[in-house]
């Protein structure tokens, strides 16, 4: 007799994090988002993020003198049979498609990898941060910011 698993690697069912900050961007901040995994096969974890940045989705630049976007970090730490596997921080600005962050990936199999494990019914854990406004050379203009971050996870290409 032979059998066979088949290697599967996604998304655990339930809806993906949406996100919110609730602290003025001025000040430092820091977001937590956890997406349910299901592979039963070492995987790559990808992420791309739309603009780079938080942008501005009420005004745009207008010479003011006022920043209009602010980057923030994002790191990955996959939770494996293995134990847990954590990235280092990458810029937002290193994330849009092609970046240098060693988990800006769009397909599924590329990106951050799982090493030698799996994740069946764990986690990917999502740290998001950015620092005081003080810290960088112009104030945030008044507004809402936006950026939305895509995320892909697949059997290691």
């Amino acid at each position: 007799m032979i059998a066979r698993i088949s290697s599967r690697c996604g998304f655990a069912a339930g809806d993906l994090p949406s996100l919110t900050a609730s602290a003025d961007l001025e000040e430092p901040g820091q977001l937590l988002a956890n997406v349910e995994l299901d592979c039963n096969t070492p995987y790559a974890f990808g992420i791309t993020a739309a603009h780079g940045a938080l942008v501005n989705i009420d005004a745009r630049d207008d010479e003011s003198g006022f920043a209009f976007a602010k980057t923030y970090r994002v790191a990955v730490a996959l939770d494996t049979d293995q134990g847990v596997v954590r990235s280092q921080p990458c810029s937002s600005a290193d994330l849009i498609e092609g970046g240098s962050c060693a988990f800006a990936a769009s397909r599924p199999g590329e990106g951050f990898s799982s090493g030698p494990g799996i994740s069946i019914g764990r986690r990917a854990t999502l740290t998001i941060d950015w620092p005081p406004q003080s810290a960088l050379p112009s104030r945030l203009a008044a507004g809402r910011y936006k950026d939305t971050l895509i995320l892909v996870v697949g059997a290691r290409a």
